[in-house]
This record gives C-alpha cells, sequence and structure tokens, in this order.
C-alpha cells in the first residue's frame, strides 16, 4: 500500500515544501571512518587548507558555463595560494591533470566520492563552480563556496549569496555573462580576510 506514486524531483509539491521548510539540516552524509584516516599525511601542514574544482562533466549540456578553464582558473589559485593558504586539488577526469603548480594536486588517491568525502573532512574550506563537488561539501556540514555562473542553476535561485538547502554555503556569482575575473578578486578578498580572522565560515 502507498499513498503516491511521485517522480522524485515532484516530491516537494507532495511534500508542500517552501523556501522555509527545506530540510537543511546538516551533515547528513559522513566518510568512512578508515578513509578519512588515510589523509593527514599526504596533506602539507597550512593555516587554512582550501580544496578547489574548477570544472563539471564535461558532457552536461551547459557545462561550458559554468566550468573554469584550468588555464583561466590557474589566475585564482595565484590570487589565493599564500604561506598560510594550502589549496588543494579536488578535480578529477581529464580537466585535473597537469594541475598548476600553486595547487597541491592530491588526486592520485581519489577514486570515487567516498574517497573526495574523506579528503575534505580535512578542509577548512571548499571552492567549487556549481558540481556535484559543491553538493558533496555543502551535505557534509563544511564551508563551501560556490563559483556561480550569472545564470544558475534553478536550485541556487537569484539575488542571493547564500543557498536554501545547504547552511555552510556562500555563493560568488558573476556579475556578467562569461566573466570570472571581478568574482576572483572578491573570493580572493574574502578569502584573505578570513585567513586574517582564522575561521572560515559560510558568511565570512
Amino acid at each position: 500500500a502507498f499513498d503516491y506514486h511521485c517522480p522524485m524531483m515532484s516530491l516537494p509539491l507532495a511534500f508542500g515544501t517552501t523556501l522555509s521548510t527545506i530540510p537543511n539540516q546538516v551533515p547528513y552524509l559522513w566518510p568512512a571512518p578508515e578513509l578519512v584516516a588515510q589523509w593527514p599525511d599526504r596533506l602539507p601542514a597550512a593555516r587554512l587548507k582550501v580544496g578547489i574544482a574548477w570544472a563539471g562533466n564535461p558532457i552536461y549540456r551547459d557545462d561550458k558555463s559554468r566550468s573554469i578553464a584550468q588555464t583561466f582558473f590557474a589566475d585564482l589559485a595565484r590570487l589565493l595560494a599564500t604561506d598560510d593558504i594550502r589549496l588543494y586539488s579536488l578535480q578529477v577526469g581529464i580537466e585535473g591533470e597537469s594541475v598548476d603548480p600553486a595547487i597541491i594536486d592530491t588526486t592520485e588517491h581519489i577514486q570515487n566520492f567516498a574517497d573526495t568525502a574523506a579528503l575534505i573532512t580535512h578542509l577548512d574550506l571548499v571552492i567549487s563552480v556549481d558540481t556535484a563537488i559543491a553538493h558533496l561539501a555543502g551535505a557534509m556540514g563544511k564551508p563551501v563556496w560556490l563559483l556561480n555562473r550569472l545564470y544558475p542553476d534553478w536550485r541556487w535561485q537569484l539575488d542571493r549569496s547564500d543557498s536554501p538547502w545547504y547552511p555552510s554555503l556562500r555563493q560568488f556569482r558573476q556579475r556578467a555573462l562569461g566573466q570570472w575575473a571581478d568574482m576572483f578578486e572578491d573570493v580572493a578578498i574574502a578569502l584573505k580576510q578570513a585567513a586574517a580572522a582564522g575561521s572560515i565560515g559560510a558568511r565570512s
């Protein structure tokens, strides 16, 4: 016996969900402890450890607007990397090959999302474009800064810098279509301020 035969994306309608009642208690995902234990010796010490992902799956129909070419993303990496801030690549696949020297490549140890989650446990912050990494970090309750395109996926909504889905997420948005440079400056300023304060949160 059942009350509904309902497609997954129609469940909010069946539940009468509104923005104020979206379930957003985090964390609701946890990595396996044995995987978490494998990472400390792989991560050079730093005051702030920041994981970064700059591209999504290239077969996604709008990938070119949400992903950032590694050669361009390297500009952001050089703005962010300091003696106090270490950047760790979360980028797998072809886009994660031959990363910029400002980024520490940890991906040889990442085979799946379980490994990625274990790594994220040891990070202070995740900075990501609109891809699964951002959702994983948000579901883990980890501070995550989303680098978002001007016309985003519907879940991120418009004219807001937070997220109803993930309390620990902060959005940085393009000011003009296809332009990332101004956003990079905003992110660099925010991260250096957080590093000076000694803490990072969604609203740092």
